[in-house]
């Protein structure tokens, strides 16, 4: 098959032709020296949007090296993990750039977690500090007592209320005290810059470790897509910002590109077209579930789409209907393109391109030094057309998994990132993703692996078995269903189920849908045949608790 990489806009080498990084540095041996770098060149620029805030270049900087400085202070050396989780706001980017400035690795904690789930990420990353906001600060001090690894806290105030005493400095106090003096060290490309956490299929999240240069590959790969049609972009981040979409994707390639990223608290329908409108926004990124909303409960009358200056709608995370695609496009005359990657890739590896041919239904192509192809159970690639595992080449491949050679092994083989997704490339090397790893849930853009809640609820005292499936939503992708064969007859309701699950698992992971059953269906061996489980389910998909 011939290189598809060609295929996109403009090849890597040829930076210097982005009109966004026209007298702009281009080559860095770090990620948090191209910041500093883009902080000095365009210090007046606005890097954040916030509500009624406007942030700079230069603040942005000055307000990560003061984090820097007292990170610094604390004894936190380069390799070292300092995590945090922060709901979406710029105080991410002061800790992330502030941590990664020194050489430390920024771990991102996924602020939907509870407890136990958070714990598990504690001590298998066992980071030195870790900034907490206010509204997470009741779930992160339970698993900091839960967890054998206590890391100093930090907490990023805001106005929500709980009882804690684990902070022992606040964000705000460390901006205040601190000098914003510069504190970049020296680094290396192939140093490890960022670790994000992606559940597994054994039912643990497992920590994923990206390196500067892994992401460098996508900054300049976005670049030269013909993306950025101006020096004057604006992109909106509406995603939580713990995903790998809106950090890998997004806010390292913009702020490369020097370009200004508008973030929102999360998705608000009442918010959706006035946060586009108001701030002139060029690039959008959500998921099928969010279009789905917007596209039926908002009428495109009350929009005044003569302002409207958006250029581009990406979607990911989860397939998207070509329906959708073209009712959007008639309806608010907004062309959605879809994408395709994962954290493992440092989040995209296709996409259709933002200019020139483009297939509803598709993923796009592969994007500019990655390769893809679809591989049998023998690891070797097969024709177009035919179907098989989706595989991915690139050094914007992960380093490892963190604390787990095993898993690592078994994932990339010769250099090729085994996806578990199934898919296909046609002849003209269009990526088509027609299903995904056999067990797992995909709930709005949430990937939710069954094994995760199994053993959960498989801890509750009066359960013999469950089998977690996902149930096929409209809405949502997949919605999650528990099937439970209790220990003894009617010891068990879904009531009790829910109220056990509450505080164990993040909220959307929570099934929506629990059947308790007599015997969950098993073959000669005792496995569970989920299979049979997902016919029953097709007969009665609509079910409501």
């Amino acid at each position: 098959m011939e290189n598809q990489t060609e295929r996109l806009s403009m090849p890597v080498s040829q930076l210097e032709d982005v009109i966004a990084l026209k007298n702009k540095r281009l080559e860095f041996d770090s990620i948090a020296q191209m910041f500093t770098v883009r902080a000095r060149e365009i210090p007046k620029r606005t890097h954040v949007l916030y509500y009624d805030q406007k942030i700079t270049y230069a603040q942005t900087n000055e307000r990560a090296n003061k984090i820097a400085n007292y990170l610094k202070e604390k004894g936190i050396k380069k390799g070292d993990v300092v995590s945090l989780m922060i709901s979406n706001s710029p105080e991410i980017y002061y800790v992330m750039f502030g941590t990664q400035k020194i050489g430390a690795i920024a771990g991102v904690i996924n602020f939907a977690l509870m407890g136990p789930e958070i714990a598990h990420v504690l001590d298998d990353s066992k980071p030195k500090i870790v900034f907490v906001g206010s509204e997470f600060m009741a779930s992160f001090s339970k698993a900091y007592h839960q967890a054998g690894h206590k890391p100093v806290v930090v907490e990023v105030k805001t106005e929500a209320k709980f009882n804690s005493d684990i902070a022992e400095e606040t964000l705000l106090d460390i901006l205040d005290k601190y000098p914003a003096d510069e504190a970049l060290v020296e680094q290396n490309p192939g140093d490890p810059f960022l670790l994000l956490y992606s559940s597994g299929t054994t039912g643990l999240p497992k920590g994923i470790l990206l390196s500067n240069q892994g992401q460098f590959d996508i900054c300049h790969a976005m670049s030269v897509i013909g993306l950025v049609t101006s020096d004057n972009e604006t992109m909106l981040i509406l995603l939580p910002m713990y995903h790998t979409n809106p950090i890998c994707v997004w806010t390292y390639p913009l702020t490369f590109m020097g370009q200004t990223l508008c973030i929102r608290k999360g998705f608000s329908p009442d918010d959706f077209w006035p946060a586009i409108l108001d701030n002139n926004i060029t690039i959008l990124m959500g998921v099928p579930a969010m279009y789905n909303y917007v596209y039926y409960s908002i009428d495109a009358s009350t929009i005044d789409l003569s302002k409207l200056k958006l250029k581009f709608a990406f979607s990911g995370a989860a397939p998207l209907s070509v329906d959708l695609i073209n009712g959007f496009k008639e309806k608010f005359d907004v062309e959605i393109i879809e994408g395709y990657g994962l954290t493992e890739s440092v989040g995209v590896s296709a996409v259709n391109p933002p200019e020139g041919k483009r297939k509803a239904g598709s993923c796009g192509l592969s994007m500019p030094g990655q390769e893809i192809e679809i591989m049998d159970d023998d690891n070797t690639i097969v024709p177009a057309g035919e179907k098989g595992e989706v595989c991915i080449k690139g050094t914007n491949n992960m380093i490892e998994y963190l604390n787990n050679p095993k898993a690592t092994k078994e994932t990339i083989i010769d250099g090729w990132l085994h996806t578990g997704d199934i898919g296909y490339i046609d002849e003209e090397g269009f990526l088509f993703v027609v299903d995904r790893k056999k067990d797992m849930i995909n709930r709005g853009g949430e990937n939710i692996y069954p094994r995760e809640i199994e053993m959960v609820i498989e801890a509750h005292p009066d359960v013999m078995a469950v089998a977690v499936i996902g149930v096929p939503d409209d809405a949502m992708g997949e919605r999650v269903k528990a099937v439970i064969e209790p220990s003894k007859p009617d010891i068990l309701t879904k009531e009790i189920v829910k109220a056990y699950l509450k505080d164990k698992l993040a909220k959307y992971k929570i099934p929506e849908f629990i059947e308790i059953t007599d015997k969950i269906p098993r073959n000669p061996t005792g496995k569970i045949l989920k299979y049979k489980l997902r016919e029953k389910m097709e007969n009665n998909r609509h079910e409501r608790l």
